[in-house]
C-alpha cells in the first residue's frame, strides 16, 4: 500500500513539474508573441498527454505501483497549480496591456 502513495506523490511532483514547464512556455510567449498564445495551448496539451501516457506505461509496466494511484497523482500534479500559474499569466498579461495604453495616450498627446 505504502508504494502506491509513493508513487502517487512522485507522479504528482513530476506534474507539478509539467506543470511549471507549461507556465514559463506561456509565459514566454505571452511577452514575445502574445498574438501567437493560441498556438502554445495546442503544445501544452500534446505535453500533458504525452506525460500522463508515460505515467500510465511506466505504471503498467515496471509494476512499482498501481496504475491508477500514479495517474490521480500526475494529474493533481498538473492541475492544482494551475490556479496559480493562471493567476501570475493574468497579471503579466495586464501589465503588458496597461504598458501598450500608456505608449498610446504618450503618441496621442
Amino acid at each position: 500500500m505504502y508504494h502506491n502513495i509513493i508513487g502517487a506523490a512522485v507522479a504528482m511532483a513530476s506534474g507539478l513539474v509539467i506543470a511549471f514547464v507549461n507556465y514559463l512556455f506561456s509565459k514566454k510567449v505571452l511577452v514575445k508573441a502574445p498574438e501567437k498564445y493560441s498556438l502554445i495551448t495546442v503544445a501544452r496539451q500534446i505535453l500533458q498527454v504525452g506525460f500522463l501516457a508515460l505515467v500510465y506505461l511506466v505504471g503498467t509496466k515496471t509494476q512499482l505501483a498501481d496504475p491508477m494511484y500514479l495517474l490521480v497523482g500526475a494529474v493533481l500534479g498538473m492541475t492544482v497549480p494551475v490556479f496559480f500559474f493562471t493567476k501570475k499569466l493574468l497579471l503579466i498579461n495586464d501589465s503588458l496591456l496597461s504598458g501598450e495604453n500608456e505608449k498610446e495616450v504618450d503618441t496621442d498627446g
